[in-house]
């Protein structure tokens, strides 16, 4: 039956690329590389460098060149900016701007456009999670609720056109590491002020780009664009390719006959492993540091209540999930909210499957039970076959053991309406970090500034937690009392039920081995981007 429904999705997925004009592949240039993307969650292509996340972080770097990047080995290295120092006590950081570094315009990169863009990235509803990279810099608080693009952050002092320093609020080793990231890419800051944030890069504006090809065309009802060498390039090497298009494809089956075919070179779409066999060496696997989980929001009722969110905890078997999800072997357990390749607290094995548990958590909720809960709401936040079997399974698992049945599912949050975000009960989304460390990952998942709690979980705040992790985050990485503190932080999480794990998808590179040097970091985006090269 799992074989003939495969087939009957394949023959859908071809029927579907026929639609799309994909049954033959063009004539191509000797250097083009296609990719074809998609999206894990909300339809987001775009190239809109100050995103702080979606799918474009995938492809950003081929654009923008990050202000320090991390290379296949993890070691730091120069982007934009090219040395860094501290003070004795980290509070203070100095960096000085690569003095060959230019926009494609040729018009150099200065400290001015470095300090313009992280407060542009720091302003309300700009960057999602600028408080990850620079909400410990003085008058990050201020400018991070005001909406004006213009706003001065204490923080950022212009020395001269080279050098920047950084004031931060409590000492950080780790600031250099932490800004490694094309969340952090330098833009024209006067650009995006006087066009717009949703316009600025857009080709019929004439942007700006750092990286080693810009935008030329741009088609998004169409959905695809065109990548050309930057003129204006300005490191020693590269780049390789005479162009760079994208597709992009909702469906990931099609993804897949697209690269059976010879039509596409790589996919920023994670494909079905079943196709494996077919695509020998396009599944390499690489380290990447977050996975998909879901969110109850502690803000929506009747989630809102700690009980309520412990009884849909404990009523799930999540080793059953798991098998459920992950059918063909691609992912991996997880046992507690830090990703698995990160170091471990061993005293944490996921919540217990203790349906009875559940059921008396509910009877103690102001609800008493499982009939005067109001609707329950919940999404995945896109198509991923992942995320939605994974979903279904866990409404299975509740609809079993507390009877619940009054639940509305929508694949995208706006099903809910216009107060989707208030209404929302459960979403999916992952937690972002660009270094290895528990710390911060702590921070972006639970901390009353990281990334999660200020969106997903709508002002989530647990003090004990904040305590723990600012303790943590002035401790050296090497420090195992920083490791520590991040397992205590992550205990405080546990014990609020508002994070759900079911598994990590394995990340891989997903393209074909004749294109060469093309390799994505923990921040999913491609590593090095100038030396890619095409060899047939």
């Amino acid at each position: 039956m799992k074989l003939l429904q495969f087939k009957s999705a394949l023959l859908g997925a071809a029927a579907l690329a026929m639609g799309l004009g994909l049954s033959a592949a063009p004539a191509l240039a000797e250097k083009t590389l296609r990719i074809a993307t998609s999206s894990s969650g909300e339809n987001s292509f775009h190239f809109r460098p100050t995103s702080c996340g979606s799918d474009a972080q995938n492809w950003l770097t081929l654009m923008y060149q990050a202000p320090l990047y991390f290379d296949v080995d993890y070691n730091l290295k120069p982007g934009v900016l090219s040395e860094w120092s501290s003070n004795d006590d980290k509070t203070i950081w100095t960096f000085k701007v690569d003095p060959r570094a230019q926009f494609s315009d040729g018009s150099k990169v200065t400290a001015m456009d470095v300090k313009r863009t992280w407060e542009i990235l720091a302003s309300a509803a700009t960057c999602g999670r600028a408080g990850n990279y620079i909400g410990n810099v003085k008058g990050f608080n201020v400018v991070s609720q005001e909406a004006d693009l213009t706003s001065d952050m204490e923080g950022f002092k212009v020395i001269d056109d080279e050098t920047i320093e950084v004031h931060l609020e409590t000492p950080d080793p780790a600031f250099n590491l932490r800004i490694a990231t094309s969340h952090m890419n330098i833009v024209k800051a006067e650009d995006a002020v006087a066009l717009g944030l949703d316009e600025f890069w857009k080709p019929e504006n004439n942007p700006k780009f750092t990286g080693p090809f810009i935008l030329e065309e741009y088609e998004p009802e169409r959905g695809d664009a065109t990548l050309v060498p930057n003129p204006n390039w300005w490191l020693d090497e590269g780049p390789y390719l005479d162009k760079v298009t994208f597709q992009f494809v909702e469906d990931a089956q099609t993804i897949g006959l697209m690269a059976i075919n010879g039509q596409i070179d790589a996919s920023l779409q994670k494909l079905p492993n079943v196709f494996a066999p077919q695509l020998p060496g396009f599944f390499r696997p690489i380290d990447a540091y977050g996975y998909n989980v879901f969110w109850l929001s502690p803000n929506a009722e009747p989630t809102n209540d700690i009980n309520v969110r412990k009884a849909l905890a404990l009523s799930v078997d999540w080793n059953a999930v798991f098998e459920a999800t992950f059918l063909e072997g691609e992912g991996t357990p997880t046992t507690q909210p830090l990703d698995p390749s990160l170091p471990q607290d061993p005293a944490q094995t996921g919540y217990p499957y203790d349906p009875e548990a559940a059921r008396a958590a509910l009877a103690a909720s102001p609800y008493g039970s499982v009939n005067n809960l109001p609707k329950i709401r919940v999404t995945p936040r896109g198509s991923d076959e992942y995320n939605n079997r994974a979903l279904q399974v866990v409404m299975e698992f509740w609809r079993q053991n507390l009877g619940l049945t009054n639940i509305e599912f929508q694949e995208r949050p706006q099903g809910f309406g216009d107060d989707w975000a208030t209404l929302t009960n459960l979403s999916r989304d992952d937690v972002v970090i660009r270094f290895p460390d528990p710390a911060a990952y702590m921070f972006d998942a639970g901390h009353s500034k990281g990334a999660v709690p200020n969106d997903l979980l709508a002002g989530y705040t647990n003090a004990q937690l904040d305590a723990y992790l600012n303790e943590a985050l002035q401790l050296e990485p090497t420090d195992p009392r920083r490791n520590e503190l991040a397992f205590l932080a992550q205990q405080e999480y546990v014990d609020d039920y508002v994070m759900l794990h079911f598994g990590k998808l394995t990340p891989t590179i997903n393209a074909n081995e004749y294109v060469k040097n093309y390799f994505r970091g923990p921040d999913l985006s491609l590593i090095e981007p100038w030396k890619i090269d095409i060899e047939k």
